[in-house]
């Protein structure tokens, strides 16, 4: 077994006020218009919505942070550190002949309000470059729905989301559908709730998590919840992953993803386990992310059971522990041992993963 290694990456997009992601988003397109659907959206683990400014007092009362629709650079100065407000909507899915003009309108609220970022959203197949080299975002953000396009191109575009957003220095967040059958995107008759809803959306997620990103937004909120804010039954399985979130995200959301590896079958241009054997299975479709808090340097470990369909036991042979793993107890919010080192220091996880379900891991 060989030492973690350490990769350092330099931040380039930060504000110059130093706007900063502090709190790992879960959103969605839409957002509340009364008290009744406000309460929902909290209740369901929502801690950002996108409103329009008639409903950022709403938004307020009830802890949610908006991503405005409607707002203007006026509107913006006016608002400088609104603790209320998450940022300014700028675009969805611009095309490249857009991005300069996306970019000029996510400079003017920038710099009216250099404490909230503007707010673009991308297709996933976009080049990353340009986007960055022209409009110049202080985020990443994409979507690709996996369950309604294919799943064949989900770890590429995790991927490559995930090198940008490094090479940048800025958070990434990406959208998940709210209901995995694709009938809905399609509008096809008969769309409704498929067996295997809550492992699509839960995979979605966790795969998403191993790649270090910083949110996830549910689209669209219109697949979560009835018009009177009542959780469908979709909706259900989204507050459960939304809870996790909730647990996971103070910790996830200043961690800084150093590598992921995938064990067999390992999708096209992805990596295998590392080869000088820092981490070993004989465990298949586990996808595991490497992640390190740069403040005190503790190494991180996201494990994902890929496969959908099964659950599974699998044991991780992991390398240059020092003192023990801890596992995240989601509902009890506390880290638990779950190995300690043998002489040589590797420590021997033994992990049992519902289909599509994650655990975060500590070594100490």
């Amino acid at each position: 077994m060989t030492a973690w290694v350490l990769l350092s990456v330099t931040s380039t997009c930060l504000a110059a006020d130093g706007w900063r992601m502090d709190e790992f988003m879960v959103s969605g397109w839409g957002g509340p218009t009364d008290k009744a659907t406000a309460r929902a959206f909290v209740d369901a683990g929502f801690n950002t919505v996108m409103s329009k400014v008639e409903h950022l007092e709403l938004c307020r009362a009830h802890g949610l942070q908006a991503i405005l629709f409607d707002a203007t650079p006026e509107f913006a100065a006016e608002h400088h550190g609104d603790e209320a407000i998450w940022g300014y909507y700028v675009q969805d899915e611009p095309k490249a002949e857009e991005f300069a003009n996306a970019g000029e309108r996510l400079a003017a609220f920038q710099a009216a309000d250099p404490t909230h970022p503007g707010y673009i959203n991308l297709m996933a197949w976009m080049d990353l470059d340009q986007y960055f080299q022209t409009a110049k975002p202080w985020f990443l953000s994409y979507d690709y729905y996996q369950w309604w396009w294919g799943s064949g191109n989900h770890f590429g575009r995790l991927a490559a989301h995930r090198a940008a957003a490094l090479k940048a220095g800025v958070p990434l967040i990406c959208w998940v559908e709210g209901n995995a059958d694709k009938r809905y995107e399609r509008g096809e008759a008969g769309a409704g709730y498929l067996p295997d809803n809550a492992a699509r959306l839960r995979q979605s997620v966790y795969t998403a998590l191993a790649y270090g990103l910083k949110g996830i937004q549910w689209f669209t909120t219109g697949l979560v919840f009835t018009e009177t804010g009542e959780l469908t039954e979709s909706g259900v399985d989204v507050s459960r992953i939304n809870a996790d979130l909730v647990a996971l995200g103070p910790i996830l959301v200043r961690l800084r993803s150093t590598d992921v590896w995938h064990t067999s079958p390992i999708p096209e241009g992805e990596k295998g386990l590392p080869e000088d054997g820092r981490i070993a299975t004989s465990a298949q479709d586990l996808l595991i992310g490497a992640l390190v808090d740069d403040e005190d340097g503790a190494q991180y470990l996201v494990v994902v059971n890929k496969s959908i369909e099964r659950a599974q036991w699998s044991t991780l042979a992991i390398g240059q522990v020092a003192a023990a793993v801890e596992k995240l107890d989601r509902k009890a919010r506390r880290w638990r041992v779950q190995a300690t080192p043998n002489a040589a220091h590797v420590a021997d996880v033994d992990l049992r993963l519902e289909p599509g379900d994650g655990v975060l891991l500590r070594l100490r």
